[in-house]
């Protein structure tokens, strides 16, 4: 496979740039496409918009403006993202419900005490496999201080003591849960945040609490067992979502505030960036078809840019967890306007990738009925917003894609 393969950086993405062009080098050994090929325009470190925080102008949460969504149940793949997206804020929670759930109905004479330090020996002992510390993207160091944590809380305490039983499986499940959303909210709460293997793929997580709670069980395999802490809290997580929200708005507003930052820039400034890509396109070396990925407002950029006159040569527009067909529709695009006579035609071929959970990820055919060219394509990550919008690049099925419409 010929050709160059051109990445263009959206929200978020600029800081790190470098560590997602490396996932997009070794992502692209498998269309196959050289490493070399892949090029990328850090256009937001030079002409972008400076960091914004807006914490101090976002109002006082309310709790008693707290409250329940109602809807339908959702299923068990949104149910559990919705869940992660829970225990990542509140590693303990899970631990808490155990807790305050009534103890089971045995005749065994429990020793609480006994069985609190028998749990975290268990827990000082865990040894858990290299290799599935290297797969997740985790340090030793930073299992040891999440397990440290996990070990001296009183959600622990209060879950063993209602429990009963250090080896329970549902307690040990639930602890290696806590141990791993622990990390993971290390990983988010970091500056800059984290993105390891083990917070941007459903997969990946699910094998980490496995080897984890292989660590702490000692065995190689698990019978199965009703979660009925995991039935509780999935539904629960998915119907407080607002008041998470709420809760945590300046948290959730980083990536929304970086969004809104960038795209400001880009309506009053957008000239100056499609300038900028034009000309690094257009300067590319003559090796085979180009095609250009654009990744957030990277991709409403390049919608924008190739969808205008004076367009560089490209072969294929690929969109990854864009907002362009939104902009389209608040008329905020400079090619395109949604009520133009005749209607507006945007470049294609057009490759849209879109995840359900990326809450800045729309569809783009629906936006332009009767245009032939363009194709949305799901890939889920299975984990939560923010996380989502920068999965993308950690999974095969994104480069897939590209490779099976690659000119």
């Amino acid at each position: 496979m010929e050709g160059s393969l051109v990445f263009v950086h959206g929200t978020g993405v600029r800081e790190g740039l470098e560590d997602t062009l490396k996932k997009v080098r070794a992502g692209v050994k498998t269309l196959p496409l050289s490493p070399t090929s892949v090029f990328g325009p850090e256009w937001g470190k030079e002409i972008g918009p400076a960091d914004l925080d807006v914490t101090p102008i976002l109002p006082t949460s309310s709790e008693s403006t707290r409250a329940a969504a109602d809807g339908e149940a959702p299923d068990d793949h949104a149910t559990e993202v919705a869940t992660w997206g829970l225990l990542i804020d509140d590693p303990l929670l899970e631990l808490r419900l155990l807790a305050a759930a009534p103890p089971a109905e045995t005749d065994l004479v429990v020793d609480e005490d006994s069985a609190e330090v028998e749990l975290q020996q268990l827990l000082d002992d865990a040894e858990v496999a290299p290799t599935a510390l290297d797969a997740a993207g985790v340090g030793d160091e930073d299992l040891r201080s999440a397990i440290a944590f996990v070990r001296d809380s009183e959600a622990l305490l209060g879950a063993v003591q209602a429990v009963g039983e250090a080896s329970d499986e549902e307690l040990l499940d639930s602890v290696a849960q806590a141990v791993v959303a622990t990390v993971l909210h290390a990983q988010r709460t970091a500056v800059p945040p984290r993105l390891s293997p083990v917070a941007l793929s459903g997969e990946q997580r699910a094998a980490f609490v496995e080897s984890v709670y292989v660590a702490l069980s000692e065995a190689l395999t698990r019978s199965f067992f009703t979660r009925g802490i995991w039935k509780t809290l999935g539904p629960l997580a998915v119907r407080i979502g607002n008041a998470k929200v709420r809760e945590n708005r300046a948290k959730i507003m980083d990536p929304f505030s970086d969004f809104i930052r960038d795209v400001a820039f880009y309506i009053r400034r957008g000239d100056r960036v499609r300038e900028h890509l034009a000309k690094f396109i257009s300067d590319l070396p003559a090796n085979g078809p180009v095609v250009v990925v654009g990744h957030s407002l990277g991709g409403i950029a390049m919608v924008d840019l190739m969808s205008g006159d004076n367009a560089p040569h490209v072969d294929l527009l690929v969109t990854v967890g864009s907002q362009a067909p939104y902009l389209y529709l608040l008329d905020s695009l400079v090619s395109m306007r949604p009520d133009s006579d005749p209607p507006s035609h945007p470049f294609t071929p057009w490759l849209n990738i879109y995840s359900p959970a990326d809450f800045l990820s729309f569809r783009a055919a629906p936006a332009f009925p009767g245009v032939d060219g363009i194709v949305d394509e799901e890939v889920d990550a299975g984990v939560p917003f923010p996380e989502s919008h920068s999965a993308y690049w950690s999974h095969e099925e994104t480069y897939s894609l590209i490779g099976q419409h690659w000119p």
